[in-house]
C-alpha cells in the first residue's frame, strides 16, 4: 500500500452522501499534490477514501470507497473494474466504466467492437494507467486501446488506427477514434436513437444538433417521409451524408444554427423534431425556452417532439419547466409519451445527481 494522506472536512455545501467535497470545505495542512486521501468529518470520524486534487475547486476530493485508508492500487482497480464489467451486458458497443458511478472517479472506458477507449480525467488515474490497461487487457482482450485524455490521441500499440465502419443497432457508422474532429457515436443515446426513429414512420423529421446523424438515420430506416439533419459543424454534416449513402437511405443535410433553421420553417412543415444539443454545465433557460418555442410553433397537431438535456448541473424539473413554459408561450399543449434517462451502461448514483446528466422528453404536441 502506498502512503495515504488524511484530510478533514470542517463544513459542507453538498448534500449528505455526495461523493464530492469542494476545496473550500476542506481545512488543515492539505497535500500540495494529487494523491489518495482518507476524509475525516468535523468530528474526526472517517468518511471514506477518495482521490484528492488541490487544483480542483468543485471536486477536490472524489470518493471511491466508503472504507477508510483504502488504496487506489492495482488490487483495488482490478476488483472495481471487474465489478463494473459484471454489471454490463455482452453488447459489442457500450460504456464499460462510468467514473464515480462505478466507483472509479476520473475513469471512463468504452467498447467499440474489439477496440477500447480510455479517458483519464484525474492525475491519480493517469498515474495508475498501466495497472488499468493491464486489467482491461486481461478482462476484455481488445485488439487495440485508444487513449482519449489530454493531448493528441494515441494507441497503446503506437500504431495508426484507421477509420472503419461499425454497425450499431442496424446502422453503419464510420468510426475514427484517433481524429477528435470527427463525430463520435453517442452510446448514451443508443436506446433513444432506435426508439424515436421507430416513431417517425411517414413523418417529415428534423434531427437538430445532429452530430453523427444517428436519429436521422434511424428515422430514415424506419420509413420517414423526409429527414433533414441540421448541425453547425461542417465536418458533422459531411459525415452524415456519407453515412446516409452507406446505409442506402436519403438524409438532407444542412449546416446551420438549429434555432435559426426552425425560425425559418412554416407551421406544419415538420411533424417530428428531435433536439439533442451538446453537453453544458448548466443550461441557459432563456435560450432553451426560445428554441422550444420555435419547435412548438412549427409542429402540427399530433406532431412529435423529442428533446434532451445534457447537463450535470441542471435538474430534471428545471429542464422540464423550460419546455413547459415554451409550450405555453407558443400557445400549445403536449402529452408526455415518455420521460427518458440514461441506459444501463451509464449508471446513476442515488446521492450523486451529477451522474444523472442526460434527461429527456418525448412529447405528442396538441
Amino acid at each position: 500500500m502506498t502512503s495515504i494522506a488524511t484530510i478533514q472536512r470542517l463544513s459542507t455545501t453538498s448534500q449528505p452522501g455526495h461523493p464530492w467535497v469542494h476545496r473550500a470545505d476542506l481545512s488543515g495542512n492539505l497535500p500540495g499534490q494529487p494523491c489518495v486521501a482518507t476524509l475525516l468529518g468535523s468530528d474526526g470520524e472517517p468518511l471514506g477514501s477518495g482521490l484528492f486534487d488541490p487544483r480542483d475547486l468543485i471536486a477536490a476530493w472524489r470518493r471511491f470507497s466508503l472504507a477508510a485508508d483504502s488504496d487506489f492500487d492495482a488490487a483495488y482497480l482490478t476488483t472495481a473494474i471487474h465489478d463494473a464489467l459484471s454489471r454490463r451486458s455482452d453488447d459489442h458497443c457500450q460504456r464499460l466504466v462510468a467514473a464515480e458511478a462505478d466507483y472509479l472517479p476520473g475513469l471512463e472506458v468504452e467498447l467499440y467492437e474489439d477496440v477500447l477507449t480510455i479517458r483519464a480525467g484525474h492525475p491519480v488515474v493517469e498515474a495508475v494507467l498501466d495497472d488499468i490497461v493491464a486489467c482491461l487487457q486481461e478482462a476484455c482482450q481488445p485488439r487495440e486501446i485508444v487513449f482519449l485524455s489530454k493531448g493528441p490521441r494515441r494507441t497503446l500499440s503506437g500504431q495508426n488506427l484507421k477509420a472503419r465502419w461499425i454497425e450499431v443497432d442496424g446502422i453503419a457508422y464510420r468510426l475514427d477514434l484517433l481524429n477528435a474532429e470527427k463525430p463520435c457515436i453517442y452510446l448514451d443515446q443508443r436506446e433513444q436513437h432506435a426508439l424515436v426513429g421507430s416513431l417517425c414512420e411517414g413523418r417529415s423529421v428534423l434531427d437538430g444538433f445532429a452530430h453523427s446523424g444517428a436519429f436521422a438515420l434511424q428515422a430514415a430506416r424506419a420509413g420517414a417521409a423526409h429527414v433533414v439533419a441540421v448541425d453547425s459543424d461542417a465536418t458533422c454534416v459531411k459525415s452524415i451524408g456519407a453515412q446516409a449513402e452507406k446505409n442506402h437511405c436519403f438524409v438532407e443535410t444542412i449546416e446551420a444554427d438549429v434555432g435559426a433553421f426552425l425560425g425559418e420553417r412554416s407551421a406544419g412543415e415538420l411533424d417530428a423534431i428531435i433536439l439533442d444539443p451538446p453537453s453544458v454545465g448548466r443550461i441557459d433557460t432563456a435560450a432553451v425556452e426560445a428554441l422550444h418555442v420555435r419547435a412548438f410553433s412549427c409542429l402540427p397537431e399530433g406532431g412529435l417532439l423529442a428533446t434532451y438535456c445534457r447537463s450535470t448541473e441542471t435538474p430534471v424539473a428545471e429542464f422540464e419547466n423550460c419546455v413547459a413554459r415554451a409550450a405555453a408561450a407558443a400557445g400549445r399543449e403536449a402529452r408526455i409519451f415518455t420521460r427518458t434517462a440514461q441506459p444501463f451502461d451509464f449508471p446513476v448514483l442515488l446521492n450523486f445527481p451529477e451522474s444523472h446528466y442526460l434527461k429527456g422528453l418525448i412529447l405528442q404536441v396538441e
